[in-house]
């Protein structure tokens, strides 16, 4: 939240699957403890980015927000947007480019209109999504999407714990307890790349995976892991994360 060099660095990761260059509407799911990714969209073309996460996470310092666009404008005179106005609070900052925030998950997804996003994009958030609303969140984004728009989500695939699978140990019947995963901090939902290409597949999703990263070696003795997980391939386990990109079918 310091600067702006993160959020600018992810937006323009996933602008660049974009065919449509100028004119976008574009959906971040989970942007975290920020909004800075809809403040800068119109610097990559955006007319407008709604921000969707699972809890009201995101700074209200419409000051913070002021510095972080005034250090863009240094740093990349190119792309130069307008300074904020020191009497707009943060809801009247969005506003003015075109940006809305929703805090409720997958029940915002439903009240958003289908067909009205070009691009729907995450950074490492899929994996955080309840496993048991992870179809349901996709065929979410399936209604959203316009039919010639598309997804990108990169993907981590390692636990949240170490950076290894040590999040495979402990049983569905405990990891996946509402005040484990409501409260722990770590909650990943433990699906795997085929299995998340599996269930796009299933909603109706063309799923291609780009820079699948690996682990030389497992992180885990397989005798570790839970049963239920036991029956993976080491080639299954050994992704540690990819690039996604979907289109509708």
């Amino acid at each position: 939240m310091d600067d702006f060099s993160y959020a600018w660095e992810v937006l323009n990761k996933h602008t660049a699957v974009l065919n449509k260059k100028d004119g976008w509407y574009g959906l971040e799911l989970g942007p975290g403890d920020g909004l800075l990714s809809a403040f800068l969209s119109p610097a990559v073309g955006s007319s407008g980015l709604v921000l969707v996460d699972a809890g009201d996470f995101a700074h209200r310092d419409a000051d913070l927000y002021r510095k972080q666009i005034s250090q863009f404008n240094e740093s990349i005179p190119d792309n130069r947007l307008p300074n904020f106005p020191e009497n707009k609070d943060v809801n009247a900052l969005l506003d003015g480019v075109g940006g809305r925030y929703y805090s409720q998950g997958l029940e915002s997804l439903r009240q958003l209109e289908s067909d009205s996003f070009d691009l729907i994009y995450s950074q490492a958030v899929l994996e955080h999504i309840r496993r048991d609303e992870f179809e349901a969140t996709m065929r979410e984004c399936h209604r959203l999407l316009r039919k010639d728009g598309i997804m990108s989500h990169v993907v981590d695939y390692k636990d949240h714990l170490g950076g290894a699978l040590n999040n495979m140990r402990l049983s569905s019947k405990i990891w996946e307890r509402d005040w484990f995963a409501s409260d722990s901090g770590f909650y990943t939902n433990r699906l795997r790349m085929s299995e998340m290409i599996s269930i796009c597949n299933d909603v109706g999703f063309n799923v291609e995976s780009r820079n699948i990263r690996r682990w030389e070696s497992m992180p885990i003795k397989r005798r570790q892991l839970a049963k239920e997980f036991q029956h993976l391939s080491d080639d299954e386990l050994l992704v540690s994360g990819t690039h996604i990109l979907m289109v509708s079918k």
